[in-house]
């Protein structure tokens, strides 16, 4: 496996743990604030899933653009007839 893949599923992994704890958490009744302190941290952890997945897969998809235009834009084409 890549050390891609390895990074991006133990941020992923850290990221989802967090809001899974957070659900767990709820069940507790917690205070406010400390429901507060528990959903910025889940949010900040989220927030840096997101950003290491561009930066890791950033150039991987620049480099691929074309086929993911072509992918994106695949259901407005017209249809060649056969």
């Amino acid at each position: 496996m890549s050390w891609k893949k390895l990074a991006l599923l133990a941020v992923w992994g850290v990221a989802i743990a967090a809001w899974v704890g957070l659900a767990v958490f709820y069940t507790t009744d917690p205070s406010t604030t400390a429901w507060t302190i528990g959903v910025a941290i889940g949010a900040v952890l989220l927030e840096v899933a997101f950003w290491s997945t561009a930066a890791i897969l950033g150039l991987s998809l620049w480099e691929s653009r074309k086929a993911v235009w072509r992918f994106l834009t695949r259901p407005f084409r017209k249809k060649s007839s056969q």
